[in-house]
């Protein structure tokens, strides 16, 4: 896979550095600068793209940049809901376990978003999770924010598309995070030991981030963990590309000749969206109809929050 000479410097920056959140700090003024910076955005998309796969697995609101045992760079994507319903969930509220991730926006009018106290979904009374929040917030394009690792939040569905430059690490050195990173060149091997670890149950004695037990949602008037959630794939593939190709008129990533050789391995979802993004006719900017399991809005949240507070005051 192609990787920036950027984004493996960046990389370099938080693997060597003993102090995750220091390296999180210092990676921030870098992040701002990348996400106003076209020509390396550009040339990073061309490096992406040039595997035709990555195309034809479109499934996911995000495309992988680089991925390197803990260090996760991404352009992640918030978009449109389809049936245009205000202030719903882009998916349960959740925590990222162990990772540190510090975000900058790359295009459109940032989104809608509620930061918790870090840890305060450990605080139960039975099956409610009483969460506190920290921060209600629109993230916005020259201000890179920081989540913190078992911090959980909540992001909801904007009215048009907003691209962000994610980067994710551990919030420490952990030693099979380097295994893994060994392990890269063989992807098969690595996806292996990964899923036996966790099928053992020594993804805790072996510092693996958790699958489980990380999803939360309003049910009732109160909130709770989310059982048995399998993160699904966040739409069809006409449904991601077109979020996709709406993020490429956005930045400009436009060339007639680049998209013109693009297109004959392109899946055919993808061709009326090539036409259109070489011919300046608009793409749509609809997004995605999503899984309703993942769909709360924020009054439920909000008013679940309030329930947990008042039933403590009492």
């Amino acid at each position: 896979m192609y990787h920036h000479p950027v984004l493996l410097d960046l990389s370099k920056l938080l693997i060597k550095n003993q102090d995750r959140y220091e390296a999180h700090d210092k990676a921030k003024p870098i992040i701002k600068q990348l996400c106003q910076d076209r020509d390396f955005l550009h040339e990073t998309l061309r490096g992406c793209l040039h595997n035709p796969s990555l195309l034809q697995n479109a499934n996911q609101l995000m495309i992988p940049l680089l991925n390197s045992g803990d260090i996760i760079i991404s352009i992640n994507f918030f978009c449109p809901i389809r049936d245009e319903i205000e202030n719903i969930t882009h998916d349960n509220i959740h925590h990222h376990g162990w990772r540190l991730l510090t975000t900058g926006v790359m295009s459109g009018d940032g989104y809608e978003t509620i930061n918790f106290i870090r840890g305060s979904h450990n605080d139960r009374a039975g099956n409610i999770v009483k969460l506190k929040i920290e921060e209600i917030y629109r993230h916005i394009s020259g201000e890179p924010r920081f989540i913190d690792s078992n911090q959980a939040h909540v992001v909801f569905h904007n009215q048009s598309l907003c691209s962000t430059l994610a980067v994710w690490s551990a919030d420490r050195i952990i030693a099979t995070q380097s295994i893994k990173r060994r392990l890269e060149r063989f992807p098969t091997v690595r996806k292996l030991a990964v899923k036996a670890i966790h099928s053992i149950g020594l993804n805790n004695v072996l510092k693996l981030n958790p699958l489980h037990g990380t999803y939360y949602h309003p049910e009732d008037g109160k909130i709770i963990q989310t059982k048995n959630y399998t993160k699904p794939f966040d739409g069809n593939r006409e449904e991601i590309l077109g979020c996709w190709f709406k993020f490429f008129e956005q930045v400009g990533f436009n060339s007639a000749d680049f998209w013109g050789n693009l297109k004959k391995q392109a899946p055919l979802e993808a061709i009326p969206l090539i036409n259109k993004l070489i011919s300046n006719e608009p793409i749509p900017d609809v997004g995605i109809w999503g899984n309703p399991r993942r769909h709360f809005s924020k009054t439920q949240i909000l008013q679940a929050i309030d329930h947990s507070v008042q039933s403590d005051a009492i």
